[in-house]
């Protein structure tokens, strides 16, 4: 696993061991809804791990393992590329021609959650498109809404983005204009030195309040399905 991928992986598994930490003390009220936190094998060959893991839903007939158990994705890929990007998976890029026109809304209700909360604190922010390389593709593609946080890969950052996050309060440094926003990206030098630590801290919180938010949708299915909830 190169590191900027284990970042995503890391976190996940720091997210998953908070949740169940609360879960165990007194003050801290369960989920009406199930939160699975999943490892994807073999994404850099064709999405593998999801794209089959969703070919087995899709087959069930096991209650909790079917399509209609799942209501969200969220994709936590890369989260501490060095010339970070703190960007949102955007639903409004989603082909329509491909994807079934019923994850949409609630992808565009999840991107802008996540919007919302990097503007509360203050910190810039950017789009990224769902392009379909990364995990969450099969399940846009059975229906299932999705949304998450990318730090950037191999795409330059450009002088006004960098200017952007140069003046953005408690930030430091806002990277290198015109230069990649992870230049050891799929590289040799890929180590955990070249994590920006700022950068990941705060897409873990900002994963962390959109995955709250959600869990505690009285009816999560209306919210991000309202044309097809009954």
């Amino acid at each position: 696993i190169y590191p900027l991928i284990g970042s995503g992986t890391a976190a996940n598994l720091a997210l998953a061991v908070t949740l169940a930490h609360l879960f165990q003390t007194t003050n801290y009220p369960k989920y009406p809804y199930r939160i699975r936190f999943c490892w994807w094998g073999a994404e850099e060959l064709d999405l593998l791990g999801s794209t089959y893991h969703v070919a087995q839903v899709e087959n069930s007939t096991i209650a909790g393992e079917r399509t209609s158990d799942y209501l969200i994705n969220l994709n936590f890929d890369m989260f501490g590329s060095p010339n970070y990007i703190y960007g949102i998976y955007d639903g409004s890029t989603i082909d329509n021609s491909t994807i079934s026109r019923s994850a949409v809304p609630g992808s565009n209700k999840v991107s802008a959650l996540f919007r919302d909360w990097f503007i509360r604190q203050k910190l810039p922010w950017d789009y990224t498109p769902f392009n379909g390389l990364s995990d969450y593709a099969p399940f846009l593609t059975a229906g299932i809404a999705a949304g998450g946080l990318f730090s950037g890969a191999d795409n330059y950052k450009v002088q006004a983005k960098r200017d952007r996050y140069v003046t953005s309060p408690g930030q430091g440094l806002g990277g290198t204009a015109d230069a990649s926003q992870d230049p050891c990206y799929h590289k040799t030098c890929d180590t955990i030195q070249n994590i920006n630590i700022v950068a990941y801290e705060k897409m873990v919180q900002g994963a962390a309040f959109v995955i709250e938010s959600l869990a505690r949708q009285t009816d999560l299915k209306a919210w991000l399905y309202p044309t097809t909830a009954n």
